[in-house]
């Protein structure tokens, strides 16, 4: 006598056999995924410590100070000239300052772009 569910067990037999082998597969490519990705960024690392190596946070603190400095000095003379054309001096400097501290935070975030600490 043969019992109803020896079909439905051998279906379900074969169905998890057929999932096994597609989760192998898979753990399989995610394997070699990771493994590029880690050279990838293994690569990176180098990348970015040969080139800015000579480029440090002392060095942008300082470039902003000196930028800050720049910006006091500039209102004072502003304010006490009376002159029309002392106006027009002031804003000029101050667009310049104003593009390169936009230069300077572009370069550190250049910098920052592949290092997850920055």
């Amino acid at each position: 006598m043969r019992s109803p569910l020896g079909p439905i067990l051998v279906l379900s037999g074969l169905a998890t056999v057929v999932v096994l082998v597609l989760l192998l597969f898979q753990s399989l490519g995610l394997r070699s995924d990771l493994e590029s990705a880690r050279a990838e960024i293994a690569e990176l690392r180098t990348t970015v410590e040969n080139l800015e190596s000579d480029v440090s946070n002392a060095d942008v603190v300082s470039r902003l100070d000196e930028l800050e400095v720049e910006i006091r000095d500039l209102l004072p003379t502003g304010g006490g000239s009376g002159s029309p054309g002392g106006d027009a001096d002031v804003s000029d400097r101050l667009d310049e300052i104003l593009a390169g501290i936009e230069a300077l935070e572009s370069r550190v975030d250049e910098i920052c772009d592949n290092i997850p600490v920055c």
